[in-house]
């Protein structure tokens, strides 16, 4: 004969014991879950408070280079115009003794009835507007100027015949020649 036993409160307790322990063991995942979620959101504030804190150093760091770069930018214009002033200074430092050896030599050059009414220098070239008596007084001026040592290669681009203020006819002429290439030199 079967013995008739009531299994069902020790079951139910079974139960109960392991609702129990599954709930404490979950409470302990939930726990262990909790910690490790706070210690991860921790150690993460931290590296972003650190690299906050790297970014701020960086940027503060670009601001003052940047700053740095614009007083070298503008020392670097500062000299720059010091050398072009200098340059424009020894240039005109150089050419005063030139333009004055030009003006003596163009006085020395020129010949009676003639009158010069404008100069131009470009370079090495010199461009000279004047009136003459005759056609014969610019002949004399080129060869004036050809046998100059200051001066070389006068070419005549122009002569036209005018009347002149007491009735006479005059030459206005244009002249272009150059400076010699040894009073380039001398410069």
């Amino acid at each position: 004969m079967i013995a008739r036993t009531n299994l069902l409160p020790w079951r139910q307790r079974r139960r109960d014991r392991q609702r129990r322990a599954f709930a404490a063991q979950l409470g302990v995942v939930f726990g262990a879950c909790v910690c490790l979620v706070g210690l991860a959101s921790v150690v993460l504030d931290g590296r972003i408070g650190r690299q906050d804190a790297r970014n701020r150093f960086l940027v503060a760091s670009i601001g003052e280079l940047e700053q740095r770069t614009d007083e070298i930018e503008r020392i670097r214009q500062r000299t720059e115009e010091t050398l072009g002033r200098v340059q424009a200074l020894s240039g005109l430092r150089h050419d005063r003794t030139g333009i004055a050896r030009i003006f003596q030599e163009l006085a020395r050059t020129v010949v009676p009835g003639i009158h010069y009414t404008s100069l131009a220098l470009r370079g090495t070239h010199i461009s000279v507007q004047g009136i003459a008596r005759t056609n014969t007084d610019v002949s004399a001026l080129m060869r004036s100027v050809e046998a100059s040592e200051q001066f070389e290669a006068p070419r005549l681009t122009g002569i036209d015949e005018i009347r002149g203020n007491i009735g006479a006819d005059q030459a206005a002429f244009e002249l272009i020649f150059s400076r010699s290439a040894a009073n380039g030199r001398d410069r």
